[in-house]
């Protein structure tokens, strides 16, 4: 199975973990902007190839063999798969730190999914 292929299941839980984070921080204030549909934007033709690329350029030059270095793995892909599913216009969005800090979290926090993660990260 290629790596993008292992990426699906981690999307659709990055999915689900942004839809119940993202209307938390708009009603706090540290989410600003957006219409609220995470289908707003819709992602280009040929997107999940574009997202490879991305993530290998990335994920590829991070030291993963310490902790440090699986978090800032972690948050480079969740800030690339964010970016690609809502464009480079979230890049600008003074509340996208804490998002992907708390997304990260969220994925890493789950055993399950943190071990689809590293699989993920490894074939990148």
């Amino acid at each position: 199975m290629d790596p993008i292929s292992n990426v699906n299941p981690v999307l659709d839980a990055l999915r689900r973990e942004l839809a119940e984070n993202i209307e938390r921080l708009r009603k706090s204030g540290k989410l600003t902007g957006g219409s609220g549909s995470p289908r707003a934007q819709q992602p280009a033709a040929g997107s999940a190839e574009g997202l490879e690329s991305i993530l290998r350029r990335k994920i590829g030059a991070i030291d993963r063999r310490s902790p440090e270095g699986t978090a800032r793995a972690t948050r480079a892909f969740v800030e690339a798969v964010l970016v690609a599913e809502f464009g480079d216009a979230l890049l600008a969005d003074p509340g996208l730190g804490d998002l992907l800090g708390e997304l990260s979290a969220c994925l890493r926090g789950d055993p399950q999914l943190c071990e689809q993660l590293d699989g993920v990260l490894a074939a990148l």
